[in-house]
């Protein structure tokens, strides 16, 4: 049985400490968020058209931080190693490594939703359709270029993900399964992130300084288009109102 005093104390500290510190990947963001807050009620349809326009814009900045050559978001530094070492492409890279991640979460009694294992494949594919389009840029300032835009990207797909309502993926089921059994399961997410980043390394992956700007910028960006978004919503709202007058 769960301790609902811890998790209730984890999701206080979570909130809190969202204020100034959202994770290290895309995947600890979208699984902190989901964790933390309860998703408003959406249609269906648009639910999957935020989720494939997320994934797409995350296609899109992963395969520009991969182009620029100056190192990549922190959980594809594993992903990129997995690629070398496998001889896959970088997407597919991701549908194994994450795949195993959707296994170990089923054995520990968390098993994937439709939305989470859609949300996998669409963003490896995104990602490698994007890659065979996008050619590599020469000038260093253009690459640099690359690695801003790619940021923002990445932000700006996580930040529909989120708003879409659906399922975090992998971790957020690892989350889950480690409150199951008493382990605080926001301490476990950087525990987890931090280890994902240090084992790609070691097997060789592509950190950079772009990973580096990608953890501290990926925050306020994140929060701009959390923001945006936020502010749609309540305009359409506002526009939806039945008028009395």
């Amino acid at each position: 049985m769960r301790n609902k005093a811890n998790v209730g104390t984890s999701r206080t500290i979570a909130r809190s400490t969202g204020k100034w510190f959202t994770g290290l990947s895309r995947q600890g963001v979208v699984a902190a968020e989901r964790f933390t807050n309860k998703p408003r009620t959406r249609t269906t349809v648009r639910q999957f058209m935020s989720l494939l326009t997320g994934t797409m814009l995350i296609g899109l900045g992963v395969s520009m931080f991969v182009q620029s050559r100056l190192g990549v978001p922190a959980y594809d530094v594993m992903l990129s190693a997995l690629r070398d070492i496998l001889g896959v492409t970088h997407g597919q890279a991701g549908w194994l490594f994450t795949g195993a991640l959707f296994v170990v979460a089923a054995v520990l009694g968390h098993r994937p939703r439709i939305d989470g294992l859609v949300y996998l494949l669409a963003t490896g594919v995104a990602v490698d359709v994007w890659l065979s389009l996008i050619n590599v840029p020469d000038p260093l300032i253009l690459r640099m270029l690359f690695v801003v835009i790619g940021t923002a990207s990445i932000a700006a797909g996580v930040a529909l993900v989120v708003h879409a309502g659906l399922t975090g993926g992998s971790l957020e089921l690892l989350m889950h399964a480690a409150e199951d059994h008493n382990i605080d399961p926001f301490r476990f997410r950087m525990l987890f992130e931090v280890g994902v980043v240090a084992l790609g390394v070691i097997l060789g992956g592509d950190l950079g300084w772009a990973t580096v700007f990608f953890v501290l910028a990926m925050t306020p960006m994140l929060k701009a288009g959390r923001q945006a978004l936020e502010d749609h919503r309540r305009g359409r709202a506002e526009r939806l109102r039945p008028s009395w007058d």
